[in-house]
């Protein structure tokens, strides 16, 4: 239930944010100790590499994570056409500065790997 609010929540946020209706969240739920593995739904994609994953429908219940397996050129329509509002599951590497470094899988695939798929790719076009 709550994955599904969250995602209606998410969706109305980042559809406001692209119309620059409103800023952007900021995700401060306190980083998870290194090693430890968390999941939610994606709330929000900041960059081609940094997301918040969602531990309830609020940005201070949300965890900024920085994906260690992908490079700071990646395009943020590529994490966003392939995770945006859709579950995943991380394990935290270690905290940093905003939030936690770390890596995350949807559906048995690493992000890292994902976002560099032709399918991907093709949809990461419709993103802005």
């Amino acid at each position: 239930m709550v994955a599904t609010a969250a995602a209606g929540f998410a969706w109305g946020w980042s559809m406001a944010h692209a119309e620059g209706r409103l800023p952007p969240a900021r995700c401060t739920a306190l980083a998870p100790e290194s090693g430890q593995v968390f999941s939610g739904p994606v709330m929000q994609v900041i960059d081609g590499r940094t997301l918040c994953v969602a531990d309830g429908p609020t940005p201070d219940q949300w965890v900024r994570v920085r994906l260690a397996d992908i490079d700071s050129g990646n395009p943020r329509g590529a994490l966003m056409a392939a995770v945006f509002a859709k579950d995943v599951i991380c394990t935290a590497d270690r905290r940093d500065g905003e939030g936690v470094v770390g890596r995350c899988v949807f559906d048995g695939s690493a992000l890292g790997q994902l976002v560099g798929t032709d399918e991907v790719r093709a949809q990461a076009a419709d993103w802005r």
